[in-house]
């Protein structure tokens, strides 16, 4: 008999979220403009912008090009993304009734 996988599995727009979303935290907390991480990561501000809406879906040279541009690691920044597509953990409805 086959197991059946039932996880869940995440959609591409939850991917380009993602990305989106991570790219403005790391740019909000550093202090810096569309323009500065746009310059930067040798991109336009429009087309930054669009990443940072999830509009756009940047090949990893681009990702490497802002993470530059936000002057980190492409690493550190891929393990942000990664870490904003972790689904919540689930609690079962009788723990957390207990707390």
């Amino acid at each position: 008999m086959e197991s059946l996988d039932i996880r869940p599995t995440r959609r591409r727009g939850d991917l380009l979220a993602a990305i989106g979303e991570t790219l403005r935290a790391e740019r909000t907390e550093r202090g810096l403009t569309l323009r500065e991480v746009a310059e930067g990561a040798h991109v336009s501000v429009s087309y930054l912008a669009e990443i940072e809406r999830g509009e756009k879906d940047p090949s990893s040279k681009v990702l490497e090009s802002i993470a530059g541009g936000l002057e980190m690691e492409v690493s550190d920044l891929l393990i942000r993304i990664a870490a904003a597509l972790e689904p919540a953990a689930v609690v079962p409805v009788a723990d957390s009734l207990a707390a």
